[in-house]
């Protein structure tokens, strides 16, 4: 492997290799319309963007307490993700220089997989819309489903590294989210990089984590 590539690099989804913050913020929109709240996308992205369901939740019945009194975190997320199957599938937003990021480096041998705030099976039915199967390591990927806490909580990437059996100093992250890029320096990982989409809200990222300007800038020369 060429020096300076990393063992093992990790991918955030939402966000990073789809602009998808933006297109859950609108399937949240038209779910909690169905039970009487209307709210623009753009004050829910403010609210929820970055974080794992269970604090999205916690978040969201904590500003609007009464319409959602009666509804479980499963619940909601049942409709949440029902919506936001019929908004990707009608335009998958594929961000595409992180994905052209996630080829170069699959190119030079390194491999790729997820970790995601999201649940198993919607990610693998937005890659198969997106036409991106085979590009990561779906199997030893981690999703929602297989962790008990969310980012900021370093449990996911932690779980990922384990299931590779690799070095967290020789590991690379992409990230969008300061939540996401404070996970991935909490679970030692030695290279963090973020570079949110244009509809990202205004967030902080933590010492340690490399601003890019764009996934271009990210081993441009790999693969070549």
């Amino acid at each position: 492997m060429r020096e300076g590539l990393p063992a093992l690099a990790l991918f955030d989804v939402d966000g990073t290799l789809f602009e998808s913050e933006r297109l859950w913020a609108e399937a949240l929109a038209l779910s909690l319309e169905r039970l009487g709240v209307r709210e623009r996308a753009g004050a829910l992205s403010a609210l929820i963007y970055g974080k794992a369901w269970p604090d999205a939740f916690a978040a969201l019945r904590g500003r609007f307490p009464e319409a959602l009194g009666g509804i479980s975190a499963g619940g909601l997320g049942r409709m949440l993700c029902e919506d936001f199957g019929r908004l990707f599938a009608a335009a998958p937003p594929v961000i595409g220089p992180a994905v052209a990021l996630l080829r170069r480096l699959r190119g030079a041998g390194v491999p790729c997989a997820y970790v995601s705030g999201s649940p198993r099976a919607t990610i693998a039915q937005n890659l198969r819309a997106a036409g991106l199967e085979g590009l990561l390591d779906e199997a030893r990927s981690v999703p929602s489903d297989d962790v008990a806490r969310g980012k900021p909580d370093p449990e996911g990437y932690r779980l990922a590294m384990a299931r590779f059996g690799a070095d967290p100093a020789a590991v690379a992250v992409f990230e969008d989210s300061g939540v996401g890029a404070r996970a991935a320096l909490a679970a030692g990982v030695g290279r963090v990089y973020v570079c949110p989409p244009p509809s990202a809200p205004p967030q902080a990222y933590p010492p340690g984590a490399r601003r890019l300007p764009s996934w271009d800038a990210a081993f441009p020369a790999c693969g070549a």
